[in-house]
């Protein structure tokens, strides 16, 4: 039976060189990923100072999602946009990509979630690349939701009584039948998902209830309630004073994860070999490609003179794997 168990955030400086602080729930000591989703990030409402120079990515996606602010996008494969509320963009690194990301200071609050979703060795082979997709919110008794991974039905319930509903679906491919969707609730609003998934659910404000299989937990903001292996069914009911969150799931990752810094790899020698590859001139540009963009966008730079985050010295000992749990 599965249980459901929430993770507290920590804060963690993120970027280097002027570093924005997030609020991490995942990776956890108690828990190394919910579905695919190997990274949590939550961050904000602050003054809009991301600024993430050029760094690399192997074997593994990112996905930004805003409440509020704007980030602007620029990657090594020639995609430049701005990431704004109601889109997404899923970032596919592939053998190797690179990206900047940041934000102006003039700009409004800077508030969201990035996460981080691992391809299994069995879905691995993908090509770099870019998905952008607009999402619509549709409202039903006291529940909007805007899917921007996955498709999302559910029976909506609590005060207003219980209608299922087709709260729409992404275009985007991602690995795992990966699902996530920001989920606004009213107060005492809930929401019954069939998922046949593992769940959880990242609160930014309120706080709300994760119950499956006859067990529950409360998370507050920042904090990330999940569920200890596949749920047929899971219902979220919002607290006294609503709730605005993330819903992530998919199906378990299924291995012990290789990763050192933005690094995944099936073994120690294709971890290290990427970590050189992005420390050498040559191969950086061969493997990673060259980012464009950073650190200049329609006016004068408001982000360190650096063209790329060095990557760290690798440990003198062996990797280990994240344990799956």
């Amino acid at each position: 039976m599965a249980t459901i168990a929430v993770l507290e955030p920590r804060d963690v400086p993120l970027g280097g060189y002027r570093a924005i602080t997030v609020r991490r729930t995942l990776p956890h000591i108690e828990r190394t990923s919910v579905g695919p989703f190997i990274f949590a990030d939550h961050f904000g409402p602050t003054e809009p100072t991301m600024d993430v120079a050029p760094h690399p990515h192997t074997h593994l996606a990112t996905c930004t999602w805003l409440f509020s602010g704007r980030v602007r996008h620029d990657d090594s494969a020639g995609h430049h946009l701005d990431v704004v509320p109601g889109d997404t963009v899923l970032m596919v690194a592939g053998h190797g990509i690179a990206h900047s990301e940041y934000s102006w200071p003039d700009g409004p609050d800077l508030h969201g979630v990035q996460l981080w979703l691992g391809y299994p060795t069995d879905e691995r082979l993908v090509e770099r690349g870019l998905h952008h997709f607009t999402t619509r919110a549709v409202t039903h008794g006291g529940v909007t939701a805007r899917v921007f991974l996955g498709k999302l039905r559910g029976d909506v319930g609590g005060e207003v009584g219980g209608a299922e509903v087709d709260f729409g679906s992404s275009p985007i491919p991602a690995p795992r039948r990966a699902l996530a969707a920001e989920i606004r609730m009213e107060p005492g609003a809930a929401l019954t998902l069939p998922l046949g998934r593992e769940v959880g659910i990242l609160v930014d404000n309120g706080s709300a209830e994760l119950a499956a299989g006859g067990n529950e937990a409360t998370a507050g903001p920042a904090a990330l309630a999940h569920s200890h292996g596949v749920v047929t069914e899971a219902t979220i009911t919002a607290g006294d004073e609503g709730a605005t969150l993330l819903l992530l799931a998919g199906d378990p990752y299924g291995e012990d994860l290789l990763m050192f810094w933005n690094f995944v790899g099936e073994d120690e020698s294709a971890v290290r070999s990427a970590r050189e590859d992005w420390e050498n001139a040559e191969t950086r540009a061969r493997r990673f490609g060259v980012v464009e963009g950073y650190p200049g966008f329609d006016g004068d730079p408001t982000r360190s003179q650096i063209d790329r985050i060095p990557a760290p010295p690798m440990p003198p000992v062996k990797l280990r794997p994240r344990r799956n749990k």
